[in-house]
């Protein structure tokens, strides 16, 4: 029996609210609007390489999530 790797999305979402962030201090940590990151956390857009090396520096999410 394995274990799913967790979405990356519910990782963010799980980081936002460790840290006490809204999507709006998402988006200026990030660089990016508060629309793209409503649209990632409702999975209407991919996620942008660029993004995906903030996420992983900025909120500490593991490569192995994002990838």
């Amino acid at each position: 029996m394995s274990i799913d790797k967790p979405l990356l999305i519910d990782v963010v979402r799980l980081r936002m609210e460790e840290l006490n962030l809204k999507q709006k201090d998402l988006a200026e940590l990030l660089g990016t609007s508060t629309t793209r990151i409503s649209e990632y956390l409702k999975d209407k857009r991919q996620i942008t390489l660029e993004i995906a090396k903030r996420l992983h520096i900025d909120l500490n999410i593991d490569a192995s999530i994002i990838l």
